[in-house]
């Protein structure tokens, strides 16, 4: 069964950067992902992908956030 419902940027062991994983399997607090650049395939716990995931959600957000008003001082 082909279950990619929620796809999670990871830091990939093989690619070395954060890329886009799809998840292959779920099974209680273990997530089976693979890279969807060089198809490796990883288990993580469940809370630490969405931590990974959670934390470049932020990331960009800040990032865009400065986008869109590049002189505001914070």
């Amino acid at each position: 069964m082909n279950h990619r419902d929620i796809d999670h940027i990871y830091l990939c062991p093989k690619c070395e950067v954060d890329t886009l994983h799809y998840i292959a399997k779920r099974k209680q607090d273990i997530v089976g992902i693979v890279c969807s650049h060089c198809h490796t395939p990883s288990l993580v716990k469940k809370e630490i992908l969405s931590y990974h995931q959670l934390k470049w959600e932020d990331e960009l957000r800040q990032i865009l956030n400065n986008l869109e008003d590049p002189f505001d001082e914070h």
